[in-house]
């Protein structure tokens, strides 16, 4: 039913467009070929073959992760494409068994465990230039192992910096501060939020043979040449906390951490933001304005995080809408009132929805019929103006912050999606979801 105004409740117009776009599936032949070159390979006993179709297949998807979830009966083969997980293919557990024995040798697993977790990588050889590396983790579970395979690929991984998507006043405020000699700059958001990118591209953007650029990681994911990068190892004693002590007696510009997860740390790169290093890590937090919250929660005094941090940028990855499918769409009342309820939300309102555009998808091979192809990012940064630091000063509330901050150039996550649906870039079913 159309709703009558403008004022109709949100999150009832949110759950009808997400009950739609939940109905609309991946699918495409790409799907059963590799099944059956993977199915064939078996008959075969070519194990290896096996192994490397999936491989193989997942980086021509696009795909992210490969799951191997095991059932009672079955065993199915899922790919994390553009963050949505996609069933593949099926196999019995005879033929998962054949490819988790492959899998385990190539990832130097022990083969002869599997009543516990089991963690390691292997190295896959597309041509005469590209190799790419996998990392395996096996979950014992009541049918057997599940897996789970992250594709590192550095192509996707390093981009350029314009790539990032920032719309001019945020990319502004961002290179602003990593064009300090000192300071803390944090990338915040949940897991699969696409940090590990945005902090690799910041690293590279950075990357001259005048400064020395230390990372402390965990694990080390992509080599970046003239960086220096040391992993976390919690059986030998480096921790995040010591291994940070020792990257600072290296005499670093720059230091990346690859994530503050306790007080010591957090102690240790406010520290060594306020003794003349640019800092750069990230942090578990829903917005930029919740880090605040959380840092102080942690044990930092405001007086303190005031002083160190300079800039937060908060994140998340939506799915782009197929270049190769897009058609303009023709906005319907429900579009229209979540349109206007969300500018009402963001305070966007002055902006008259008459005239706006939205954009849909027919559906294609490119895409595997799904309207989606590749992922870009929707952000929201603060960077402390001296305002914002009486404020954080005076333990003053995230509300407060955030008034502030809009008296600048702040630009929310979700306004910020928003801007990027009417652009044509997603859409606002796609914002809805994610954010």
């Amino acid at each position: 039913m159309a709703p009558k105004k403008t004022d109709t409740n949100t999150e009832e117009l949110k759950k009808a467009i997400l009950e739609q776009e939940e109905q609309r599936a991946y699918h495409s032949e790409r799907f059963w070929k590799i099944e059956t070159q993977v199915k064939d390979a078996l008959v075969r006993q070519a194990t290896d073959d096996a192994l490397r179709d999936v491989s193989l297949g997942a980086l021509v998807l696009g795909s992210s992760d490969i799951h191997y979830e095991c059932f009672a009966d079955y065993v199915v083969v899922r790919f994390r494409i553009d963050g949505v997980l996609v069933d593949i293919f099926r196999l019995t557990q005879a033929q998962y068994k054949k490819i988790i024995e492959r899998l385990k040798y190539a990832a130097g697993l022990k083969l002869n465990i599997t009543n516990i977790p089991q963690d390691g990588k292997y190295s896959l050889k597309i041509d005469e230039t590209k190799k790419i590396d996998v990392r395996v983790s096996t979950l014992p579970i009541h049918y057997g192992e599940n897996i789970v395979c992250r594709i590192l690929d550095s192509e996707n991984t390093v981009i350029n910096f314009e790539d990032l998507g920032f719309f001019w006043t945020s990319k502004r405020m961002l290179e602003r501060t990593i064009e300090k000699k000192s300071g803390m700059m944090l990338v915040t958001g949940p897991t699969g939020s696409g940090k590990t990118t945005t902090l690799y591209t910041i690293l590279n953007r950075l990357n001259s043979r005048d400064k020395k650029i230390i990372t402390l990681e965990d694990p080390i994911e992509y080599q970046l040449d003239g960086i220096v990068q040391s992993e976390i190892d919690d059986k030998n004693g480096v921790t995040f906390e010591s291994g940070l002590k020792a990257c600072l007696r290296q005499d670093p510009d720059i230091i990346m951490v690859w994530e503050i997860r306790d007080f010591e740390t957090l102690q240790t790169a406010t520290a060594a933001s306020l003794t003349g290093h640019l800092v750069l890590s990230t942090l578990h937090t829903k917005s930029a304005a919740d880090t605040l919250d959380r840092m102080i929660n942690m044990g930092l005094k405001p007086y303190i995080l005031a002083s160190a941090l300079d800039t937060i940028v908060a994140q998340r990855l939506v799915r782009r809408i197929c270049p190769h499918c897009k058609i303009e769409k023709a906005k319907t009342p429900t579009d229209t009132a979540i349109i206007e309820a969300m500018m009402k939300e963001t305070g966007m309102n002055m902006l008259s929805s008459e005239h706006m555009k939205l954009y849909e998808w027919e559906g294609c091979g490119k895409c595997n019929h799904s309207g989606y192809k590749w992922r870009i990012w929707v952000y929201e940064i603060i960077t402390l103006t001296e305002k914002i630091r009486d404020i954080i000063r005076k333990w003053g509330t995230v509300e407060q912050v955030i008034h502030e901050a809009r008296n600048g150039d702040l630009i929310t996550m979700k306004e910020d999606g928003i801007l990027k649906a009417l652009k044509g870039y997603t859409t606002i079913e796609e914002i809805l979801r994610v954010i």
